[in-house]
């Protein structure tokens, strides 16, 4: 049979996050790609006054954005966290209490944005010097509420389609959704003359036909989530609550903030291209910030099973995996950034919008420099929700996207004008990472230096490493080696007739199952086998990378339970004997 490998494999989880981290960062790009593209054709084609309008109802996307957060983040880590521990049935039920939830919440935005969009205009700022942008204000705000609830389900949908492994279905949806919200825009401008109304109406139509793309994965068999009102409970919805309270505090901050850098911009010498040019920036840092929070996604979502699983050492390499990668992207979009700052800043300029786009240029140059650090503070953040460590999370969101850059900025903006908010996502981001590497600092007494030192977890955490075996099956002459380990630890560890017998058995036949009818690719899949004793007994978990395939079936009823779950295009049996 297949036998020869020309090298061995990346550990599962660092395969999984890399193959799930494009993917969710996709799906991130989808829920604001569309404010992107009217942002460049508001600006390119409407002039400085559409631009600053924009600019204002700008928050309107982070404020609905808490809501969604709040759902989105606490279903995912949850479901994560009951599909690691094999709890199927409880993981259904949170995606029905989520979707309930999401129904009433989005008639009550939409009802909200549509009734009163005047007067959160004029909130916003569209009021005094600026009263002139109210309606274009308003009219953009009006089309966008018909998007509403179609963003909030695709913020839910980009990770839970992934955790139900159809992550190819959210490409497609990105696509169509980009491809009809350009189109939109343009047909917009150059054809209907709709003017803000009209933009906001494209962004609604392309997020409607994502959304529809995406519903129709709940039409498959064999997945995990399927809505039912049997069993759902306000435990679920307070639990959601509690896990996704961060990226609220995180998003409402981002909101909040938004509102006190456009109140500084107002306050300048070139007021509606100084705004115009915060809204440039603010579009930028949607786009690139959402790559970065794809790694945040990713890491807090497989953090989730890995807590369900209690698995220290996968979670180490978690993080090890989540910070390089956060920080390989981050370098690269600075240096992008920096280097075509003037290009992209043209992009949303008119010929009557040189100032706007000379002060746009200067502030994406200032803000680019941040990004290396976003993307590893952003990381540690979604970790901290996935790890269910609370407190920290909704602190550090908090601090990250509010105090560490709105108070610098009004700090700043008597002496510096617009540089003040620029100034502010770099100095922001170092205070952001030198908290962290404190409170590590503090947790370990001592200086942290490995990946270990920034668990930030309650010990103990997983079983002790001298009650845990961990092997990996490559090949098909690694699987009688791994039996008989499996049974040279049972026999350490006294297990009975019954266990020492078994549980090799089992390691033996799912093992070669997977190598002989599961493995596609050569030096790319592999079994991981992971045996822990604990008070109740012995837990077998095999997790392997191949096609789906269930092996229940071989272990009968000679087990206690047996569990087979396919997520995140992994297949995961858990043994219990």
């Amino acid at each position: 049979m297949r036998g020869r490998y020309l090298s061995k494999p990346k550990s599962i989880i660092e395969q999984t996050f890399k193959g799930t981290v494009v993917s969710i960062i996709l799906a991130a790009m989808a829920v604001l790609i569309g404010v992107v593209i009217d942002g460049i054709v508001i600006g390119r084609y409407l002039g400085p006054d559409h631009m600053a309008a924009y600019t204002l109802i700008s928050p309107i996307v982070n404020i609905v954005t808490v809501f969604s957060s709040i759902l989105s983040t606490g279903v995912q880590v949850l479901c994560a966290q009951r599909i690691g521990e094999g709890n199927i049935k409880g993981a259904r039920q949170a995606f029905s209490v989520c979707m309930a939830a999401t129904t009433v919440l989005s008639i009550i935005l939409t009802l909200t944005a549509v009734l009163f969009r005047s007067e959160i205009a004029i909130l916003l700022g569209a009021t005094g010097d600026s009263a002139g942008l109210l309606p274009y204000a308003s009219d953009y705000l009006l089309g966008l509420a018909v998007a509403g609830p179609a963003s909030i389900f695709l913020f839910e949908f980009n990770s839970l389609i992934r955790l139900d492994g159809d992550p190819n279905r959210i490409i497609v949806a990105v696509a169509v959704m980009t491809v009809l919200d350009i189109a939109g825009d343009l047909l917009n401008v150059f054809v209907f003359h709709g003017g803000m109304l009209g933009i906001g109406l494209a962004t609604a139509v392309s997020y409607l036909a994502a959304l529809f793309i995406m519903m129709l994965h709940f039409t498959k068999k064999d997945i995990i989530f399927r809505f039912s009102f049997k069993g759902m409970n306000m435990k679920d919805f307070r639990d959601i609550l509690t896990i996704g309270a961060p990226s609220a505090v995180g998003s409402a901050s981002t909101g909040f903030r938004t509102i006190v850098h456009n109140h500084i911009m107002v306050g300048t010498m070139h007021s509606v291209n100084a705004v115009g040019a915060f809204g440039v920036v603010q579009t930028v840092f949607n786009f690139a910030s959402c790559v970065l929070i794809g790694v945040g996604i990713t890491t807090s979502m497989i953090a989730g099973m890995l807590l369900g699983e209690k698995d220290r050492p996968s979670t180490i390499k978690l993080i090890r995996i989540a910070v390089r990668t956060a920080l390989l992207i981050g370098t690269g979009l600075c240096i992008s950034l920096f280097v075509l700052s003037g290009p992209i800043a043209d992009l949303f300029g008119s010929k009557d919008g040189a100032t706007m786009v000379m002060l746009a240029t200067r502030g994406l140059r200032f803000y680019s420099v941040s990004l290396i650090l976003y993307g590893i503070n952003s990381t540690f953040t979604n970790y901290l929700q996935g790890m269910r460590r609370m407190t920290y999370s909704l602190v550090m969101s908090c601090l990250h996207s509010f105090v560490f850059l709105a108070v610098p900025a009004l700090a700043l903006a008597g002496f510096l004008e617009a540089d003040a908010v620029w100034v502010s996502f770099v100095i922001g981001e170092v205070l952001t990472l030198t908290t962290f590497v404190l409170i590590a600092a503090v947790l370990k007494k001592g200086i942290p230096c490995r990946a270990e030192d920034f668990l930030y977890i309650k010990e103990p955490f997983g079983a002790p490493e001298c009650d845990v075996l961990e092997l990996t099956v490559t090949k098909e002459d690694d699987i009688l080696p791994a039996a008989r380990k499996v049974k040279d630890f049972c026999t350490s560890k006294n297990a009975t007739q019954t266990q020492e017998e078994l549980l090799p058995l089992f390691t033996e036949k799912i093992a070669d199952n997977a190598v002989n009818s599961g493995f596609e690719k050569e030096g790319i899949q592999s079994v991981e086998i992971r045996l822990i004793r604990d008070d109740d007994g012995f837990t077998l978990r095999l997790r392997d990378n191949c096609k789906p395939l269930d092996p229940t079936e071989l272990i009968g009823n000679s087990a206690k339970s047996a569990e087979y779950i396919r997520t995140l295009s992994l297949n995961v049996t858990t043994i219990r004997l």
